[in-house]
């Protein structure tokens, strides 16, 4: 098997970083929509549901992950499931990221041909932001690490103030009660639905050997799944709270029209939707180039390859096609839930059974190797 080639390192608050920023792609876009989906008013406990199974998922695989300091998910699913067994595991999840890069790529593009550029072609788009993910995925592991720590309060801060301003058009009234009578079915309905706004965090599974102090991770990798989560929570209340549960559900980019509305502040500010669209290009960025670090990274560990970046480029024109594969924004979102089913399952299920595994073995990966040498 294979050994990381150690390029670098990440600080613990690069891990953090990369966590947040993977987290805030495309899915708080449309993740109000998603929210009251099912439950109404009751979306708020949705997400909040949403977001703490992430954070159990999140330390499950951190925890996974301390056993075999040394190794990514590509290399101890095959000390703990076997080579065959573990590779064919390991190419369901290269799979998995590889199209949800791509969708995250043409959510993006859908918004800005929408939105901003309406005469420009999206294969155009998605060219442009393929050629800047893949450059920044080319790099090592200390320069992503860099990148996301850089970028990542020019994320947060900006999208934070705007979506407080919101605020100054919503009705509370819209908001409660939370409950309103619906079931805990229909609560849960939603929870899955919204949970594809907090996939990413799973990232960890690659970055976690590369960090300098590992017993630092769950610490800040609790931080890294904070910060997102409550702004995700903040978002669906000043949603609601502006456009109502029912105005909602038909809102195609229900983040971005709540930016979008707020188009005046003491007659000072307008088109504060143009500042939201250049925040989140960045966020967007960051989260394909780490999605796309981590397909090369794994792809790599499989092919017994010695560095990531053979693949990189490689890949670019199947992300190209897939991204292009939705015929529709419609038909774009349900294939993102299809996505987000499949994500449930792999950050749920698998760390369960993985973690199991490796506590019945009771012996980390340095201890394994010890013994076959």
């Amino acid at each position: 098997m294979i050994k990381i080639k150690k390029e670098g390192k990440v600080t613990e608050r690069q891990f953090s970083a990369i966590i947040i920023n993977t987290i805030l792609g495309v899915g708080i876009l449309t993740l109000p929509r998603e929210a009251v989906s099912f439950a109404d008013n009751a979306g708020i406990i949705s997400v909040i549901l949403a977001s703490l199974l992430s954070l159990i998922n999140l330390l499950i695989i951190i925890r996974l992950g301390l056993k075999y300091p040394d190794k990514t998910i590509f290399e101890y699913l095959q000390i703990l499931l076997g080579k065959i067994l573990g590779k064919i595991i390991s190419f369901f999840i290269i799979c998995y990221w590889f199209v949800f890069t791509a969708f995250v790529i043409r959510t993006f593009s859908e918004l800005i041909v929408t939105a901003v550029l309406p005469k420009t072609p999206i294969e155009v788009v998605i060219i442009i932001m393929l050629l800047l993910v893949a450059y920044l995925s080319y790099k090592d592991i200390q320069v992503l690490g860099r990148v996301n720590e850089l970028y990542v309060f020019i994320v947060i801060i900006p999208i934070l103030l705007l979506t407080i301003l919101s605020f100054k058009r919503g009705h509370m009234i819209y908001v409660l009660p939370v409950f309103r009578g619906h079931s805990m079915v229909n609560i849960l309905k939603s929870t899955g639905r919204s949970y594809f706004s907090f996939l990413g965090f799973e990232i960890v599974a690659i970055i976690l050997p590369f960090i300098t102090t590992k017993k630092l991770s769950i610490e800040y990798g609790i931080k890294g799944w904070l910060i997102p989560s409550i702004l995700s929570v903040i978002v669906v209340i000043a949603s609601i709270s502006v456009f109502g549960v029912f105005e909602l559900k038909n809102l195609v980019w229900p983040t971005f029209e709540l930016i979008k509305s707020t188009q005046f502040f003491a007659l000072i500010f307008e088109r504060l939707e143009v500042a939201f669209i250049a925040t989140w290009v960045i966020a967007l960025f960051t989260t394909a180039s780490n999605l796309l670090f981590g397909i090369a990274m794994g792809g790599a560990q499989i092919l017994n390859l010695h560095k990531h970046k053979t693949l990189v480029l490689s890949l670019l024109p199947l992300l190209y096609l897939f991204a292009l594969s939705p015929r529709n924004a419609y038909e774009l979102f349900n294939l993102v839930d299809i996505v987000s089913i499949v994500g449930l399952i792999l950050t749920t299920i698998l760390p369960i059974i993985l973690l199991i595994l490796a506590e019945i073995r009771g012996k980390g990966g340095k201890a394994i190797d010890e013994e076959s040498n």
